[in-house]
């Protein structure tokens, strides 16, 4: 590891410890996560991470479902009987589910990493042309 020395006013100080103080953390972890944050380099939690934990977590269960019925479909078809066509219907029910919980997925991480591209875009055109970066959402 290697360190970093790094002078900032006294305003600054204050600034970067009271953000230490609402995140919890020490004022080399903050300054170390700022620092790499503007630099594209560490990610901050997104808002939107627990809807998309909680959509992976219905995909996982509708695929556990899809498992239990494709397996019975099979073992039914192995003993030479036919499959109900509510069961076919349930079963692309559930793929379209999956599907849309997928794209829904995929549209809220594509929108946040836009977003964290327009940031880094923004601290790094600031700090190009020497003035003060204005505060960022």
């Amino acid at each position: 590891s290697k360190v970093l020395t790094v002078r900032v006013s006294t305003e600054d100080m204050e600034r970067l410890d009271a953000l230490a103080g609402e995140l919890n953390l020490s004022r080399a972890d903050t300054a170390r996560r700022v620092l790499l944050y503007a630099a594209g380099v560490y990610h901050i939690e997104p808002p939107e991470a627990g809807e998309i934990a909680e959509l992976t977590k219905e995909v996982s269960a509708i695929g556990r479902n899809v498992n239990q019925v494709v397996r019975a479909m099979n073992a039914a078809v192995q003993r030479g009987q036919k499959i109900p066509r509510l069961q076919l219907d349930q079963l692309a029910h559930q793929l379209h589910q999956i599907a849309r919980d997928n794209d829904k997925t995929r549209s809220l991480m594509v929108r946040r990493a836009q977003q964290q591209r327009a940031h880094v875009d923004q601290i790094i055109e600031a700090m190009k042309g020497g003035e003060e970066a204005a505060p960022l959402d």
